[in-house]
């Protein structure tokens, strides 16, 4: 019954999820040219680039710093992560990461609440062969009243491509 009540809820999240997103989409078709500005766009980069950095740091207390308090991570095969502690717990689990590399596909929305929609590749070493895993990323930035952007919900896939080994899902190991 409590994987039942945890699939309907997954399920529940993502069909909300999706739901937004298409709401965006539809209530802002020329958001890509009006209501996203160039502004934003780069600042938004900007972090995706200090995210990055964070990774090649291991600087994962200040990573975390980049989500809202209540937001959430789903990751492929439905697995939710919510709030700081889990989120920082996802984060730490994740500390034999080598590097990741962050790609902006689209942004639309309202400039209060913006979709990325884009793709990242995680490297990580495991018995000293290195391991790229490549996935579509979707992440909802919602910005703060100090007016910084805070990532709300980020939702990625099963991974589209591996190098290194098979494609398998990417989430972090278990503590």
């Amino acid at each position: 019954m409590k994987t039942l009540f945890a699939y309907l809820n997954t399920r529940h999240l993502m069909a909300m999820t999706f739901a937004i997103l298409g709401l965006l989409s539809a209530s802002t078709a020329s958001a890509q040219t009006s209501d996203i500005t160039p502004e934003v766009r780069k600042e938004l980069e900007a972090i995706n680039h200090r995210m990055e950095d964070c990774i090649l740091k291991k600087d994962f207390s200040t990573l975390i710093d980049f989500y809202t308090d209540d937001a959430t991570i789903m990751v492929a095969g439905g697995k939710k992560i919510q709030g700081r502690k889990e989120i920082a717990e996802y984060w730490y689990a994740l500390s034999g990461t080598k590097s990741l590399k962050s790609e902006i596909l689209e942004l639309g929305g309202n400039g209060k609440i913006v979709y990325q929609v884009g793709r990242w590749t995680i490297t990580t070493v495991k018995d000293g062969v290195e391991h790229a895993t490549t996935t579509d990323v979707v992440l909802v930035w919602k910005r703060q009243q100090n007016y910084d952007y805070k990532i709300q919900l980020n939702s990625s896939n099963n991974p589209v491509a591996s190098i290194g080994s098979p494609a398998a899902p990417f989430e972090a190991a278990k503590t």
